[in-house]
C-alpha cells in the first residue's frame, strides 16, 4: 500500500485484525483512494471522511465486512475522478436574489429533518460525500458574468459541520470554497441551508430526504427510491437542469408586480438576519379539521389567524396588510426541476376590513381562487421572463445598483410576511420508524418582521415563525388564537439570537 500521512490511521484500524481483514482494509482504502483524484487538499478530506467512519463502526463492533459493505467506495461512483467544472445560467426566479441582495441581506432558506436518535456526524459526513454525486448542482457557487451572475460547479469537498451559530446565516461569496449550501447536524437535527440561487423549497427537501435516506442506509436501513429519495446511481435526468419560467404560457403584464405598499409590524428591525425563531407543533388531523369547520384548507386558515394576530402588532389603523403566498407551479404540470419553480401572489385585507376568522377564511378563498390559479401564475412567469429578454444586454455593473434600488419597491416593500407551505411531506413508509418530523423556515428580509412556514408529516404540522424583531405581540397572539380554537400546540422557541 502506498505511503502517506494516514499510515498511522490505517495501523490503527487493522491493529488486533486478522491476517484477511487486514487485507479487506488495505484493499478498501486503495479502492477509495482510486475513485478520487482531485487535488491533493480534496483527496485527503475525503480520505479522512473514510477513516473517521471506518473507525466509528469499528468501536460499534461491525466486522471489516460490514463495513466495507456499508461504505463500499464504488457508491462514490465516478464522481470525485475530475475536477471538471459545469455552468449553469440562473433560472428567472434566481435572477433577481443576487441583484438585488445586500451584504447582510441574503435570501437563505432550510429545511430540517429531526429523527429519533442523536446524528452521528461521522455518518452524516458520509452519508453527504455519497450523496452530493446525485445533485451536482449543489456544488455551484455563484460567479459574475458580463451580463448576468450564473453557476460554476466547484468540487471542493462539502463538510458537515456542528451547528453553532445563527440560522440561515448570509453565506460569503468572496471565497471560492464556499458553496451555496450548508449542512448542519445538532442534536437529532440535520439541517440544510439554502442561498435560492439553487433551488425552492422542493427541490431542497429531495435533496434533504435522498440525504436522509442515505444516513439511514449507513446505520443498516435500507431504504426504497422512492416518494422524492433519488437513486444516487441513476444518471440524472436533463428535466432537473430545467428554467420550466421559459415554457410559461399566455401573455405577460406587468401589473401582476405591482401592489399596495404593505404595512409592517410594530417594533424596531434588529441587526441579525434572525432574531428568534418560534414553531407551533400541531396535530395535522386536528388542524385540518380545525380549517374544515371554517370551509377553509389550513393555509386559508392559518392566513386569517396570521391576520388577527397582525392586527393586534400594529398600532396604524389604516393601510393595507399583505402577506405573499408562493405557489409550487409542478402542482400544475409535474415538472421535475431541482431548480426554482414557484410562483407568488399577495393575499390583502385592509387593517380596518380585518374582523373575524369565517370573513378572512372565506376572503383568502376567493383570493386562492383568483390569484393563485394556473393561469395567473403563467402570466407572472411570462412577465418575469420578457424581463429579463429586455435586461438581457444590459451590464451587470449596471444592472445591480438599479436593481438594489427597484427591488425594495417590487418586492419586500409590498409585503408585511410571507408564509409558505410545504404540504405533506411525502417519504418512503421506512422513515416513520426513524423521522420524527419535518421542519422549513426562512428568513426575513428587511423591511419585514416576520416569515412563517408550515411543513407536515407523519401526521406533525409545524408552524413555523421567523422573526425580525423583538416586538412578541404577533406570535403571542397567534399562540392566543390556536388556543381558543382548542388546538393544542407544543410550543418551542429558539434563543434570543439579538442580544
Amino acid at each position: 500500500m502506498k505511503k502517506n500521512k494516514y499510515n498511522a490511521q490505517i495501523i490503527k484500524l487493522t491493529g488486533g485484525q486478522s491476517e484477511e481483514d487486514v487485507s479487506r482494509i488495505e484493499t478498501f482504502f486503495e479502492l477509495q483512494e482510486e475513485r478520487c483524484d482531485l487535488p491533493l487538499v480534496s483527496n485527503s478530506i475525503l480520505r479522512e471522511h473514510f477513516l473517521n467512519a471506518f473507525e466509528y463502526y469499528l468501536d460499534e463492533g461491525k466486522t471489516v465486512t460490514e463495513i466495507c459493505k456499508l461504505l463500499d467506495p464504488e457508491k462514490l461512483g465516478d464522481f470525485y475522478m475530475d475536477d471538471d467544472r459545469q455552468y449553469y445560467s440562473l433560472d428567472n426566479a434566481a435572477i433577481v436574489y443576487p441583484l438585488g441582495m445586500t451584504f447582510d441581506q441574503m435570501p437563505m432558506f432550510r429545511v430540517s429533518v429531526e429523527l429519533y436518535d442523536e446524528v452521528i456526524p461521522e455518518l452524516l459526513q458520509i452519508a453527504l460525500d455519497f450523496t452530493i454525486r446525485r445533485f451536482p448542482l449543489f456544488l455551484s457557487i455563484i460567479k459574475n458574468g458580463f451580463f448576468w451572475h450564473y453557476l460554476e460547479t466547484n468540487k471542493i469537498i462539502p463538510i458537515v459541520e456542528e451547528e453553532r451559530d445563527i440560522p440561515c446565516k448570509p453565506i460569503s461569496l468572496i471565497l471560492r470554497s464556499n458553496r451555496s449550501f450548508r449542512l448542519f447536524y445538532y442534536k437529532k437535527r440535520i439541517s440544510l441551508e439554502v442561498f435560492h440561487v439553487l433551488t425552492d423549497g422542493s427541490g431542497a427537501m429531495i435533496f434533504l430526504k435522498t440525504l436522509a435516506s442515505e444516513y439511514l442506509r449507513l446505520l443498516g436501513h435500507e431504504i426504497p427510491c422512492e416518494k422524492g429519495v433519488k437513486d444516487l446511481g441513476e444518471v440524472i435526468p436533463k428535466e432537473e437542469f430545467a428554467n420550466e419560467f421559459i415554457n410559461a404560457k399566455g401573455s405577460g403584464s406587468l401589473s401582476t408586480f405591482t401592489d399596495k405598499k404593505a404595512l409592517q409590524l410594530d417594533g424596531k428591525l434588529v441587526h441579525t438576519n434572525i432574531s428568534r425563531i418560534i414553531h407551533f407543533n400541531l396535530n395535522a388531523t386536528e388542524l385540518r379539521k380545525k380549517a374544515k369547520e371554517y370551509g377553509g384548507t389550513v393555509t386559508t386558515y392559518l392566513l386569517a389567524l396570521e391576520f388577527l394576530a397582525i392586527r393586534k402588532a400594529i398600532s396604524a389603523e389604516k393601510g393595507t396588510v399583505n402577506v405573499q403566498v408562493p405557489v409550487n407551479m409542478r402542482k400544475f404540470d409535474h415538472s421535475i426541476t431541482m431548480r426554482n419553480y414557484s410562483m407568488y401572489f399577495n393575499a390583502s385585507c385592509e387593517i380596518n376590513d380585518i374582523k373575524d376568522r369565517k370573513q378572512l377564511v372565506d376572503l383568502f378563498n376567493e383570493q386562492f381562487k383568483e390569484r393563485g390559479n394556473e393561469e395567473v401564475m403563467n402570466t407572472m412567469m411570462k412577465t418575469t421572463d420578457s424581463l429579463i429578454t429586455s435586461l438581457s444586454f444590459v451590464p451587470l455593473v449596471i444592472k445591480t445598483p438599479l436593481m438594489q434600488v427597484i427591488y425594495p419597491y417590487m418586492a419586500n416593500n409590498i409585503v408585511t410576511g410571507v408564509l409558505s407551505n410545504l404540504g405533506v411531506i411525502e417519504a418512503p413508509e421506512q422513515f416513520k420508524e426513524y423521522v420524527d418530523k419535518f421542519l422549513f423556515i426562512l428568513n426575513p428580509s428587511r423591511p419585514n418582521r416576520f416569515m412563517s412556514t408550515l411543513a407536515t408529516y407523519n401526521d406533525k404540522t409545524v408552524f413555523a415563525i421567523s422573526k425580525a424583531n423583538r416586538e412578541n405581540t404577533f406570535e403571542n397572539e397567534l399562540l392566543r388564537l390556536l388556543q381558543e380554537d382548542g388546538l393544542k400546540v407544543e410550543l418551542e422557541g429558539s434563543v434570543d439570537y439579538e442580544s
